[in-house]
């Protein structure tokens, strides 16, 4: 009796492993510390969502370099990045393709404390601007201080990237700066903090361009469209969730994030959690025309020398 039982368990557990043989391992890699553009990826895989697909996902955080770099040398089949850093990688040729939108439109903007009284581009004529020192986003703000009446030559540009604008803000450092809605302008509110904020899109329709998106290896999306699909099948399912049931969501990225600040996670995923699908037909769906707005601005603007014209994004790969 004793040597059947221990048969059994040893043809179930043979059986356990080949099945986790099976699975198709997959690497996702963000592009910055778990946040609320994150919370769709540890859904699927805390719901098990990608075990449903055959998939064992690891969700990474960059090293040194950047999520495009990564997935571009193979290094990981996905990857969350933005369409307007996408710019130096497709003229480069880096082998990525964006193939869902994170979120339908762009939340990005400008951040500046309710006392510098900035209200819409034009106020940040004479004031003093936090800069990336990126070509493409100073040019996106300077068209639109100069098309809403301001004057871009007469902003004083600093240097360096602030991980906390609300802090640098209150300590003077910077009147303005570039920044998404669904994270440090939430977080401003969660620290009390009286402040105003208005979207780049507001002024400029080209640059409702799609920041995040979810990036492939071109190779990968070559030699394993099937995966590819399952895996986009599964993610789709969490960022669904997310955006239906936010108050569980944020407790998955808790969960998994517990180095984060809880209640800002909270607050944000109240947002964010409206912006996933919000009035796509489906989530990941990029809109052509939107996508291309934006690169043919840059060409316009010549601030690239050759067309993006329906270069760098896909849909195929959404069920």
């Amino acid at each position: 009796m004793k040597k059947q039982i221990f048969f059994i368990l040893s043809m179930l557990l043979f059986v356990g492993l080949n099945a986790n043989d099976d699975m198709k391992k997959l690497t996702i890699v963000l592009d910055w510390v778990p946040n609320t553009n994150h919370t769709g990826l540890f859904v699927a895989k805390d719901k098990g969502y990608f075990k449903d697909e055959g998939i064992d996902v690891d969700i990474v955080q960059p090293s040194e370099d950047s999520s495009s770099t990564i997935v571009g040398y193979g290094r990981a089949e996905l990857g969350v990045y933005f369409q307007p850093n996408m710019v130096k990688r497709l003229l480069k040729k880096t082998p990525i393709t964006a193939v869902a939108a994170i979120l339908q439109h762009n939340t990005g903007g400008i951040l500046s404390l309710q006392e510098s009284n900035i209200l819409s581009p034009k106020d940040m004529t004479g004031k003093k601007y936090s800069t990336w020192q990126d070509p493409i986003d100073d040019a996106t703000i300077k068209y639109i201080v100069d098309k809403d009446g301001g004057n871009w030559d007469k902003i004083s540009l600093i240097p360096g990237e602030s991980t906390d604008a609300t802090t640098a803000l209150r300590l003077k450092m910077f009147d303005a700066i570039l920044v998404y809605q669904g994270w440090d302008y939430i977080y401003s509110k969660v620290k009390n903090v009286k402040t105003n904020f208005f979207l780049l899109k507001d002024y400029a329709k080209e640059f409702d361009y799609y920041a995040p998106v979810i990036i492939a290896n071109n190779d990968f999306l070559k030699n394993s469209p099937e995966v590819a699909k399952k895996a986009l099948n599964a993610i789709k399912k969490g960022y669904e969730f997310a955006a239906k049931n936010p108050e569980q969501a944020a407790e998955v990225l808790i969960k998994n994030a517990p180095e984060g600040d809880a209640n800002l996670i909270r607050e944000s995923q109240k947002f964010v959690s409206t912006q996933y699908i919000a009035d796509a037909k489906s989530w990941g769906i990029i809109d052509p025309k939107r996508w291309n707005a934006f690169y043919e601005w840059l060409y316009n603007q010549k601030l690239i020398k050759e067309p993006l014209t329906n270069q760098g994004f896909t849909n195929e790969f959404l069920k």
